[in-house]
């Protein structure tokens, strides 16, 4: 788990694209300004304070969300949002906003320039 995937999974959560920042805390917990927090659970996957678990592995969501590649290497959520990677710490996100990596520990997603 780390932060970057952290802020994508919780605005892809989160239903709309947003402003978000979150934040990786000393005691291995991520924490999100949109009030969910992120730990690792089994397997590698990321459980959210609000219930919902991700497998990484798969790209499945406990509450049913679901991902998917397109051909044009988006990945796409099942909720309607999508993303694209520029680099190894940054993301398009399908409504033009940017999450990138901002310190070692921190990662938002802000409206692109």
């Amino acid at each position: 788990m780390n932060v970057l995937e952290v802020v994508i999974y919780a605005m892809v959560i989160g239903g709309q694209p947003q402003t978000l920042k979150c934040v990786e805390s000393d005691l291995g917990t991520v924490n999100c300004t949109n009030g969910l927090t992120a730990t690792e659970a089994e397997g590698g996957q990321i459980r959210f304070s609000n219930g919902v678990t991700i497998n990484h592995a798969t790209g499945v969501f406990s509450n049913g969300i679901t991902a998917h590649r397109d051909s044009t290497g988006w990945l796409e959520f099942s909720n309607g949002v999508a993303v694209h990677r520029d680099s190894p710490y940054r993301y398009r996100v399908s409504n033009g906003s940017i999450c990138q990596l901002t310190e070692k520990r921190m990662a938002e997603c802000q409206e692109g320039h």
